[in-house]
């Protein structure tokens, strides 16, 4: 399942999406994972949710590619089986691109989420009447 946390930049994205980690620790059954490109919000989160800096994956000042990200979580996924959830927060900047230019890399982590049977949740900066017609079957 991808689960989508919306609203264009300054809205509390990041915010409501840290509160959500650290709610489930107290519910749910397997491992929680956190995935971003900063240390900024280790402290933010419960000790129990594993925090991964994927900014190591950037060559210098280039956006990491969509299959260095994808190849990154599905090792994640692969390494541990117990993770029932997978927080990424900013994928889009991660890529260094808009929601619209991100199909395959939906496609690909919807295959991820489903073929592993973990919950993902991503931050989206972009407000839903503006996503193009490929993000409408994810939940918000």
């Amino acid at each position: 399942m991808i689960k989508l946390i919306t609203g264009s930049k300054g809205t509390g994205k990041t915010k409501r999406i840290i509160d959500m980690a650290n709610d489930l620790v107290e519910t749910a059954k397997g491992d929680i994972v956190f995935v971003t490109d900063t240390n900024r919000y280790m402290y933010s989160l419960r000790y129990q949710v594993r925090v991964i800096n994927a900014g190591g994956l950037k060559r210098g000042d280039a956006p990491i590619s969509e299959d260095a990200l994808i190849g990154f979580i599905s090792g994640v996924l692969a390494g541990n089986h117990d993770i029932e959830y997978l927080f990424i927060d900013g994928a889009h900047r991660m890529l260094g691109k808009t929601v619209h230019d991100m199909e395959t890399f939906f496609d690909d982590i919807y295959k991820v989420a489903k073929t592993t049977e973990t919950q993902i949740v991503l931050t989206v900066s972009e407000d839903e009447d503006k996503f193009p017609e490929f993000m409408r079957k994810f939940e918000k």
